[in-house]
């Protein structure tokens, strides 16, 4: 029955209810391997195997959204000073990266300037290629300048699709300015990612409204999938933590509606997590190496190789332990260099 599921989707096509039928029935591993088996050939067929690494910077301005989000413990109070963003850009390249993403935090008020400010900078030290993704945080004429300076990409992270989950636990949030973003970033040809949680309280059926929504974005890239973690000190640190069986699931039932778009792991996810996701059809960028302006106590992968830059900002680079994973699974063809 599932083996005919799979094979009606590949022949006729995907649509909801065969999608949420899939992600249901997929819950058995004897359909999740059938199931990773197909989305890894999917990816194989419009991607390819050539995987690239890519750098994050976390906390790059100041969270405004209060109350803070139920879940989240990546804000900052300042911002991530400019010399040492520099600074931090530079050690990248040493590392080979050409592709970076710079993070948080979000203002419903706009961070305009900000962000032109600091793209521009990067720009004028680096030809390293640049990611913005600050929430709701860019006005229509931002989105329009960010695209004459060539950003690889804008997100928008709707995160949940529910309304009612989302003012729950981002109570201080807008998913309708979110969405206005997508809409703004579709109309002007800028290339779209987005993200989302899995294990926030959704149902599948949501999952997958939140997938065909996402998909209906011709400019959309790259979809990241977030685990939900009960970080110490949020309001939701009794929640459970969400499986990696969830999430990979999902991934790769989003592989069948979207065959061509990367699917990419986010926060809440580490380097154990590669094989699951390579095996479920994820796409082919991997976040290689974080940087963050404040130092990360008891890290889970003693691999990591920490840089300190100064006192005030630090490099963690995770390459080396993600080459080996990937290289035990056969996936042993990976460069640094963005695919075009």
């Amino acid at each position: 029955m599932f083996t005919t599921l799979l094979h009606t989707v590949l022949n006729e096509g995907i649509n909801k209810r065969l999608a949420l039928k899939i992600l249901e029935e997929s819950r058995w591993p004897q359909n999740a391997l059938e199931l990773f088996a197909v989305a890894s050939r999917l990816r194989d067929e419009n991607l390819g195997k050539e995987l690239y690494f890519s750098a994050g910077f976390g906390g790059v301005l100041p969270c405004r959204i209060v109350p803070r989000c139920a879940y989240c413990t990546y804000f900052v109070a300042e911002p991530f000073p400019l010399p040492d963003l520099l600074a931090c850009v530079r050690k990248v390249e040493e590392l080979g990266i050409r592709q970076m993403h710079l993070s948080g935090g979000s203002n419903l008020e706009g961070y305009d300037s900000e962000i032109l400010e600091m793209v521009q900078a990067i720009q004028e030290t680096s030809d390293i290629q640049v990611e913005v993704n600050l929430g709701p945080s860019l006005s229509a004429d931002t989105v329009k300048a960010l695209k004459t300076m060539k950003v690889v990409s804008i997100t928008s992270s709707l995160e949940t699709f529910t309304p009612e989950l989302f003012n729950r636990t981002k109570p201080g949030d807008s998913l309708e300015k979110r969405k206005q973003l997508l809409e703004i970033c579709e109309q002007e040809g800028v290339p779209i990612r987005s993200m989302m949680m899995i294990g926030l309280g959704e149902k599948y059926a949501d999952r997958i409204e939140q997938l065909f929504y996402l998909s209906r974005f011709s400019h959309l890239y790259h979809l990241r999938f977030s685990r939900f973690y009960p970080y110490p000190r949020t309001a939701l640190h009794n929640q459970l933590r969400c499986s990696p069986w969830e999430l990979a699931r999902t991934l790769a039932v989003a592989r069948l509606i979207m065959p061509r778009i990367n699917l990419g792991l986010a926060a809440g996810n580490e380097p154990d997590d590669l094989p699951l996701w390579y095996a479920a059809g994820g796409g082919n960028q991997l976040l290689g190496v974080m940087v963050s302006n404040r130092k990360v106590e008891n890290k889970t992968n003693p691999e990591d190789e920490l840089i300190i830059i100064n006192e005030r900002c630090y490099v963690y680079n995770r390459m080396p332990l993600m080459q080996r994973y990937l290289q035990e699974m056969g996936a042993s063809v990976i460069s640094k260099e963005k695919i075009q």
